[in-house]
C-alpha cells in the first residue's frame, strides 16, 4: 500500500569536489532540485565524509567540512542541537541535500554523525576509488556504490532495519560481518534491499568487499 512506502532520493556517496564542480539545477513543482555532475548523472541527496575545520552557531548554524578534495558548508536554517555538539577536528558523516545560495554550494543536513575515528575516511576513499566522476581513476564499481542514474530508491517502512543492524553486530568479530550470512540469518525477502539502503545512508559501511560494519 502507498501509505506503507517511503520514496526518497538515493544519497550519492561523493567527493566534495564533485559537488562543487557540478551545476545546480532547480526544478519546478515537486521535482527535487539536484546537482548535475560532470558525468551527467544527478545528485539530489549526497553522502559525504570529512573533517570539521570550522563550526559556527552565529547566525545560521554552519560546519565547514573538508574531505581533502574541497571544502563545503553544512548549513541549517534553525538552531541545531546536534550541530552545536560538533567540534573542529572531528570526522563527520553528513547526509543531506545540496543547495545553492549566491552561487555558493552548500549541504542542508538531514543526518549528521560523528565518526568514531579517522579510519572511516580511509574506508570512504576505498569506496570512491572506482568513482566514474571526472578526475578519479576508473575501476570495477564496489557492491555498495550508488547508481549513477539518479533513480529513486523505494524502501518499505516495515523493512527489518533493526534486525539487520543487530545481525551485523552479532556476526562482526572485528573484521566485519559477511553480507551473505546476514541475509541468511534475517531470512527476509527485502533484506538485501534494506542493506543497500543502510549503506547509502551511512548507517552501515562495507569495510571490504562483502564485509559489513555498523557505524556507531
Amino acid at each position: 500500500m502507498a501509505e506503507e512506502m517511503q520514496r526518497r532520493q538515493i544519497a550519492r556517496k561523493l567527493w566534495i569536489r564533485d559537488i562543487l564542480g557540478g551545476a545546480y539545477i532547480k526544478e519546478e513543482g515537486f521535482k527535487p532540485n539536484y546537482v548535475l555532475l560532470k558525468d551527467n548523472s544527478r545528485a539530489a541527496r549526497v553522502n559525504i565524509l570529512g573533517i570539521a575545520v570550522a563550526v559556527s552557531q552565529e547566525g545560521l548554524p554552519t560546519i565547514v567540512l573538508d574531505d581533502g578534495t574541497g571544502r563545503i558548508n553544512i548549513r541549517a536554517f534553525e538552531p541545531s542541537e546536534r550541530m552545536s555538539k560538533m567540534q573542529v577536528g572531528e570526522a563527520l558523516l553528513i547526509v543531506g541535500k545540496p543547495r545553492q545560495f549566491n552561487m555558493d554550494m552548500y549541504v542542508l543536513p538531514e543526518i549528521i554523525k560523528k565518526l568514531p575515528d579517522l579510519g572511516w575516511l580511509e574506508v570512504r576513499k576505498r569506496e570512491l576509488a572506482a568513482s566514474p566522476i571526472v578526475g578519479v581513476e576508473s575501476a570495477p564499481a564496489p557492491a555498495a556504490a550508488a547508481p549513477d542514474n539518479g533513480e529513486e530508491m523505494v524502501v518499505d517502512s516495515f523493512s527489518h532495519t533493526e534486525k539487520i543492524l543487530d545481525a551485523i553486530r552479532q556476526l562482526d568479530a572485528g573484521t566485519g560481518a559477511d553480507t551473505e550470512q546476514v541475509i541468511v540469518q534475517i531470512g527476509a525477502r527485502d533484506a538485501e534491499k534494506t542493506i543497500q539502503f543502510l549503506l547509502q545512508n551511512g548507517d552501515v559501511f562495507e569495510i571490504s568487499p562483502g564485509k559489513l560494519k555498523v557505524l556507531e
